[in-house]
């Protein structure tokens, strides 16, 4: 089995949502990240995930 803590982190850091270290690496990644570079995560949209999942399981919806 994967680690997928460790993948989201990886890709979160690609995304430039965060930085992600290990215990050995936490003192240089601290001494050498800019904060400024992060990018904040979009605004949740709740209504395309219902769509979506009512797309994947058929749901008729009714307006």
């Amino acid at each position: 089995m994967d680690n997928h803590q460790m993948e989201l982190a990886e890709q979160l850091q690609v995304d430039g949502h965060l930085y992600y270290c290990t215990c050995d690496t936490l003192e240089s990644t601290l001494e050498t990240v800019d904060f400024n570079w992060l990018s904040p995560f979009t605004k949740p949209n709740p209504s395309a995930f219902i769509s979506y999942l009512d797309d994947i399981f058929k749901v008729a919806v009714n307006t």
